[in-house]
C-alpha cells in the first residue's frame, strides 16, 4: 500500500524549502547589520542637556548637530516657572530704589 499522498513531500517542494530557509538567513544577516549600523550611528549622534537654571534638576535632551558631548545649555522646569513668574509680575514687583522714600 503506498503511503498516503499528505506526508509525501516532492523534491521541487523540498529544493523549496531550502531555498526559503537560505534567503531567510540572507535577510536576516542584512536586518542584523542595518541594526548594527544604526546603533553606531545612534552613538555618534550628540545630545544637549537641557537643565533647569533654578533648581539644576534635568529638563529634558535635545539631539544637537554643533554640539560638544557633555554640553548644558539651561532653561526652566514646571516647578520653578509658577514662583518665578509671580515674582515677575508688576504687580508684585518692589518700587525701584530712586522712588522709595527714605
Amino acid at each position: 500500500m503506498p503511503p498516503p499522498t499528505a506526508l509525501m513531500v516532492s523534491r521541487v517542494e523540498h529544493q523549496r524549502s531550502r531555498q526559503l530557509i537560505r534567503d531567510s538567513k540572507v535577510l536576516i544577516a542584512h536586518a542584523q547589520e542595518l541594526i548594527r549600523q544604526s546603533r553606531l550611528t545612534i552613538g555618534q549622534q550628540t545630545y544637549l542637556q537641557i537643565v533647569c537654571a533654578w533648581c539644576q534638576q534635568t529638563v529634558r535632551w535635545q539631539r544637537a548637530e554643533g554640539a560638544a558631548r557633555g554640553q548644558i545649555s539651561h532653561s526652566i522646569c514646571f516647578d520653578c516657572f509658577a514662583p518665578v513668574f509671580r515674582e515677575l509680575d508688576p504687580v508684585n514687583a518692589p518700587s525701584p530704589i530712586s522712588m522709595q522714600v527714605k
